[in-house]
């Protein structure tokens, strides 16, 4: 099995096997035996602005802040939607008729 070191801020330092692991492009050039503080300032720096910045990081987020919503921003949220996609057939309605004429 192969297994890689993992460290986190959340997490302590262990191993883990690589079929548990999904591996991303973004990496970290480090010493043979990094200190707790290198990792965290290197996370800090590099890691985490990466991943709040790819397609995947900005999908976690949205989905933690939807999970955290109550029923009324729920509810404000579906309004919103139904109005923005009420605007959006009315100019479409618009860009056919006067595609047509």
């Amino acid at each position: 099995m192969w297994q890689a070191l993992v460290d986190a801020l959340d997490m302590v330092r262990g191993q883990m096997n690589f079929k548990r692991l999904t591996l991303t492009d973004i990496t970290i050039d480090i010493p043979r035996v990094p200190k707790n503080k290198w990792v965290d300032r290197s996370y800090r720096e590099d890691v985490k602005n990466k991943w709040e910045s790819s397609s995947w990081g900005r999908r976690l987020i949205v989905q933690k802040r939807r999970a955290s919503l109550n029923d009324f921003d729920r509810f404000k949220l579906m309004l919103a939607k139904i109005k923005r996609s009420g605007v959006i057939k009315q100019e479409l309605a618009k860009l056919k008729k006067e595609n047509a004429s």
